[in-house]
């Protein structure tokens, strides 16, 4: 296997512009993180984020605050929810359940059963909480879920962590501009030493399931949500594209445990291993 440890923060909420069927789900001109980086008092300061490459990720809209960087850390890139329904988990059943040979089956139970350690960490949703074979962590907020995942810093078994941040919806459903703005700055902070202490052979996954734009009254928002990768061992980044699923974030982690024929998306391992 190529990491050891896969650790996939969810920054649900986190949009980056309008996706092309956005017209279907009143989302056209939703642009979550340009929203809040143009309402926000004074400038957005994600210097965390940035250095990962989020500001490289969209060069043909720069993020006001947000500029790419010359030499990101990070793989970055955009996906692009496959999905036709536009539901809260649509976005997060997209990226962990594939097709098995009588039934879907989910990332989250084939690990297990291949003998690796899964660990989930979010707001209560049914979809999450009956996934019997991981362990499951019910969380009420952004400092809550960071606070899993410096927890299984610690833990050395080979496998995966899933955390969702909850604040980012809450404050997309009470078009808050500021309390999401407010809530990336934390959640940068946190990110920075989270990144410090990873190890060698850990990699580290920023994404979201879904938008939610707190300047439109739509919720979720049908967006293009974010990717980064992360890794102590992989100083030489580039970008990842836009990926057509959600399901590619899925096909990833099967196919860095030696499982690639569960798979619905398409792999972006050898992207970042190479």
């Amino acid at each position: 296997m190529a990491f050891h440890r896969i650790f996939v923060i969810d920054f649900a909420g986190l949009g980056l512009g309008e996706a092309p069927d956005a017209n279907r789900f009143q989302s056209v001109d939703a642009d979550t993180l340009g929203h809040v980086a143009v309402s926000w008092t004074g400038k957005l300061n994600l210097p965390t984020l940035q250095r990962l490459g989020l500001g490289n990720i969209r060069v043909d809209h720069q993020l006001v605050g947000i500029a790419p960087v010359d030499h990101p850390v990070g793989f970055f890139g955009r996906l692009h929810v496959q999905a036709q329904g536009n539901r809260r988990a649509t976005g997060l059943r997209e990226m962990w359940d594939y097709a098995g040979v009588n039934s879907t089956q989910t990332v989250f139970t084939t690990l297990p059963l291949a003998g690796y350690a899964v660990t989930l960490a979010g707001p209560f949703q049914s979809y999450l909480q009956t996934q019997s074979a991981a362990q499951r962590h019910q969380v009420g907020s952004n400092q809550d879920a960071f606070r899993i995942l410096f927890e299984q810093l610690n833990q050395k078994a080979s496998g995966l962590t899933y955390v969702m941040l909850p604040d980012f919806r809450f404050a997309g459903e009470q078009q808050d501009s500021q309390a999401f703005g407010e809530a990336l700055m934390a959640a940068d902070k946190y990110l920075a030493q989270f990144q410090h202490d990873l190890e060698a052979n850990d990699l580290l996954l920023i994404t979201a399931t879904h938008a939610d734009d707190p300047a439109s009254d739509t919720t979720p928002t049908r967006e293009y949500l974010p990717l980064l990768a992360y890794s102590p061992s992989r100083p030489s980044v580039h970008a990842l594209g836009i990926r057509r699923t959600l399901a590619d974030v899925g096909a990833t982690v099967l196919e860095n445990f030696g499982l690639a024929s569960h798979t619905a998306g398409h792999s972006f391992l050898n992207e970042i291993t190479q």
